[in-house]
């Protein structure tokens, strides 16, 4: 086998109903030569004893890995495991871990000279009464601002704060684990999700928010619209993707003004489906010529 692709295990009963699984194979070894097997994480487990690392698939040891593996959900220890046998893991470990925690995010793109917004993070957390809405606000000028729960995704977990009691509640709920953000008025409702795969760009769309929801997350109810991308825009994803070296990417811009940009966020784990609905390009067969070109560098 050249390659897996792991999914968790409610995508993989979807895949399998949807008959994707076995056009993705034929696909792979139609076009590209290579195989390819989709298969879930829950059907694994590993083992660590003195010299020794192993690795099981549906209760029997796997003795032959593939070259390669490509994680589509989070899966740190299997991810590892993986590695320290030898076998080529997309995203690594250590960049899924910086791109899954916001807080290192921004400091890896600050250190970078990479724009992003403003960000405070608290060290101390929440014990007794450690954060105060007045300093928070103070360090934004007293403008409102961005709460984000440092592990979100798909757009859940972040707030616009206003007024200190949406400031309390959204911080009893989270337990301090959060950052606070400046909140760019410019990119309401709106950001570019740009693609990097493999270190090139290769595509990006605009993700407009549904009604009055500050937030343009597919997820939460967004759309796709095509986007004509310029090389700031470009230069700026793939600047950002290579700060974490990580191989799938999705990076999120908002729009400063005046023809500028600040990566909004990094993602490890990004979906395709604004991707496909602008240029018309499977996320499926994406990954496939990723691991075509990556099989001729091993």
């Amino acid at each position: 086998m050249d390659a897996w692709i792991i999914y968790s295990k409610s995508t993989i009963e979807k895949k399998i109903k949807s008959g994707e699984i076995e056009k993705t194979k034929k696909y792979a070894k139609d076009n590209f030569n290579i195989d390819v097997d989709v298969i879930s994480s829950h059907d694994f487990f590993i083992s660590c004893e003195k010299g020794f690392n192993k690795i099981y698939y549906k209760g029997k040891e796997i003795k032959v890995l593939p070259k390669i593996v490509i994680f589509r959900k989070y899966d740190i220890y299997l991810a590892r495991q993986l590695e320290l046998m030898g076998v080529k893991v997309m995203n690594s470990t250590q960049a899924m871990i910086d791109a899954r925690n916001k807080m290192k995010t921004y400091q890896v793109l600050a250190n970078k000279g990479i724009s992003t917004p403003k960000t405070l993070y608290i060290v101390s957390g929440i014990k007794k009464k450690c954060f105060y809405y007045d300093q928070v606000c103070k360090f934004f000028n007293n403008n409102k601002f961005i709460l984000k729960y440092t592990y979100g995704s798909q757009g859940k977990y972040v707030h616009l704060i206003t007024c200190e009691k949406e400031f309390n509640e959204a911080i009893k709920k989270y337990e301090g684990i959060c950052i606070f953000q400046e909140y760019i008025e410019s990119s309401f409702g709106k950001d570019i999700r740009c693609y990097v795969i493999g270190g090139k760009f290769i595509g990006a769309a605009i993700r407009q928010s549904a009604g009055d929801d500050f937030r343009s997350n597919l997820a939460r109810g967004g759309h796709a619209l095509k986007f004509d991308y310029n090389d700031k825009v470009a230069k700026l994803a793939v600047d950002a993707s290579n700060a974490f070296n990580l191989d799938i990417c999705g990076v999120d811009i908002l729009f400063k003004g005046n023809d500028e940009y600040t990566v909004c966020e990094v993602n490890a784990l990004p979906g395709f489906k604004s991707l496909r609905a602008t240029t018309g390009k499977r996320g499926s067969i994406v990954l496939l010529e990723l691991i075509k070109d990556t099989l001729k560098e091993l």
